[in-house]
Formats: C-alpha cells, structure tokens, sequence
C-alpha cells in the first residue's frame, strides 16, 4: 500500500537509517542517569541522589531549549548578522571579515535603535519603518498589538467564562457539549488557519454565504483593512475559547457546594453568589490564565500569517509579525542582530506587563501569606 509516495519499503528504510540513532540516545540517557547516580550518591554523598538524578534531565533540557537560546539571542543583539554578513559569523570560514570586530557595543546601540527611530547622518529624522509601507514604525504596530491583545484575552474570557457557568449546571447531553466546544483547542493552528482563510474567500466563503442566506451584503474580508483585522482577530477568540472554558470549568467544580447552598439560606441571589463566592475562589486561576494568554496572544504569528498574511496593506501585522519578517523575510530584509533585539524589546515588554499585572492583581498574596 502507498499513501502519497509513503509507501511500506520508505518506512523500513526510514527505520534503518534513524534506529541506531534512537538506540544510541536511549542507550546514552541510561548511561547518563547511572552516572549521575553514581555521583551524587558516591561523590557528592547526599540522600537526595535519586531526585537529583530524575531531575537531571529536565534540568539539562531546560539548559539547552531555554537558557541557551536566551543567551545566544542576546549575543545576536550584539552583532551586525544578517544574510550578507553571514559568511563572517560561520565557523568554517570567516568570509574575510576581522573575528574582533563581530560583536561589540556599536551593534548592540545600531540594532535597538533601528527599531524605534529612522537615523541619517547621526541624527534621528523619524520613527523607523520595520515593514514596507509608511505607517509600520513601533508605535503603530504596539498600539495594533495591544488591541489585538486586549480584544482577544477579554472575548476570551468573558465567553470561556459564560460557558463554564453553562457546562457547570444540570443539563443533558453536557459531556457532548463539553467535547463539542474543546474541538477548536485541538485542532492544529494550520489546519484553523487555513481553513478559515478559505471561510472569509468574498465570493466562495462559507462566512458571507450566511451573511447572504440572512438578508445582507457580502463583505470583502481579506481585501479590507477593517474587515480583515475583524476576520482574524475572530479565529483567534473561536481558538481560544476552550482554553478559558476548561480551565474555569475545572476551578468552578472544585468549589464545595457547601459554600452555595450557604448563601441560598441567607437570600443570596445567583449574580451575588457568582461574584461573592464563584470570581473570589477562581482568582488563583483566573490570574494565571489571563498572563498567559496576554503572553500567548500578543505573540500569536500563526494565524496572521495563515489568515490574512498581515494584508492587506500589512494592516493587520503585529510586532511579532515584523519581527518575524525582520528575520526571515527576503535578503535585503533579513537581519537576524536586529530582529534578535527587537525579540529582546518585546520580551521586556511582555516582562514588564506580567510583573504588573501579577503584583497588582494579588496573583502573589498566596504566596507572601505562607
């Protein structure tokens, strides 16, 4: 049987070429472990030499996937690396660059500076352009995040949260629902992407075919700058509503009923129940959730790029959106120094958010109480 040229012969062959190395790293991990036994409990003669040696693992990964990075994207801040400059930063072959001149200061100033301002001749003549037209300086493409952002995390909870309320009552068929509502969460971005991009077509597109069948006039979705930043800012709350649901579902089933049939004695109406008892015992998840769907949206890439492609006009690109075209976009756009400070800003200011946010919202009370 073959499956678009997968056939049965192209996966043994995969297998052969691919098992020693499989073999090789199980074997390796095993060696690394017993090692690693051996040493804290023989060397180092501590009690704690299993857990050391079960959390070995997790902490070399967090070492190479997330630290190193890090690190390696704050040395790119510090150089001039881009595609006509690439040849003097491989280690085969310097490319007849100087090696001492590589990384330094200058570049570090030059690639923060270019994100916010436009310099000639040493002096700033206005707020620099990271994509093509005109208006995509810093501040626009902030304040375009920032909406994006806040509309996204506020349908999302307010949605996530009313059919939390729903699927926490008495109703039929509610497992069904429950499974019903996850599906979008499941789906793999590309696949939504990509399906609802074909959903928002003007002619052929499910999305105006209804608006048709209900009396209206179609709308051209992706060709609109409003409509687009609609279209796509509409798949984003459609795939994100799950996660809310799940999260505030699991917190609302964990409150004892004692607390409500309490407040029913005492003439307690459902909206003074809801915000007396239900918001006050989900904040320590509702906190958490809304950091980090802040942080998930605001460098959401996928759905842009899939959707609209951040047109028309690069209406509906966001920071990280620049930011990616700063790094992968054509040769004459490419500049990885320069995107990996422009990372670096957005970093910071996600940072900075989640510090406040946390601070301010009491999402550490807990802890300072113990």
């Amino acid at each position: 049987m073959e499956l678009s040229g997968l056939s049965g012969e192209v996966i043994l062959n995969t297998l052969r070429q691919i098992g020693p190395l499989i073999i090789f790293v199980i074997v390796g991990v095993v060696l690394l472990e017993f090692g690693l036994y051996l040493f804290f409990s023989r060397v180092v003669k501590t009690k704690h030499a299993l857990p050391y040696t079960l959390l070995a693992p997790a902490l070399i990964a967090l070492i190479l996937f997330m630290i190193y990075p890090l690190v390696f994207n704050v040395l790119l801040a510090f150089s001039d690396l881009k595609r006509s400059t690439f040849g003097c930063y491989s280690p085969i072959s310097t490319g007849g660059c100087e090696l001492d001149h590589l990384y330094g200061f200058d570049y570090a100033i030059k690639n923060f500076t270019d994100v916010f301002f436009r310099i000639r001749n040493g002096e700033i003549i206005g707020w620099g352009r990271l994509l093509r037209t005109a208006d995509s300086t810093f501040p626009v493409l902030l304040l375009r995040s920032i909406l994006w952002t806040t509309t996204n995390v506020i349908f999302h909870f307010s949605i996530g949260m009313g059919l939390a309320l729903l699927m926490n009552q008495k109703i039929r068929f509610k497992g069904l629902y429950r499974a019903l509502i996850v599906i979008p969460w499941a789906i793999p971005g590309v696949i939504v992407g990509l399906t609802w991009r074909q959903e928002f077509h003007a002619q052929y597109g499910f999305v105006n075919a209804l608006i048709t069948a209900l009396g209206g006039q179609p709308v051209s979705w992706l060709d609109d700058p409003a409509a687009a930043f609609v279209a796509v800012t509409f798949v984003n709350i459609w795939l994100g509503v799950p996660f809310y649901m799940v999260m505030m579902l699991g917190g609302m089933q964990s409150i004892p009923a004692d607390y409500y049939e309490a407040a029913e004695i005492d003439g307690a109406n459902p909206r003074q129940k809801f915000l007396d008892i239900t918001m006050p015992l989900l904040k320590p998840i509702i906190i958490p959730a809304v950091t980090l769907d802040v942080i998930w949206t605001f460098n959401k890439l996928d759905i842009i790029v899939l959707v609209t492609g951040g047109g028309p006009q690069e209406s509906t690109n966001i920071l990280v959106s620049a930011l990616y075209n700063a790094a992968f976009g054509t040769a004459a756009t490419s500049q990885f120094g320069f995107a990996a400070a422009f990372s670096i800003i957005i970093f910071l200011i996600l940072f900075v958010f989640a510090i406040v946010w946390i601070v301010s919202s009491g999402g550490l009370k807990e802890i300072y109480e113990r």
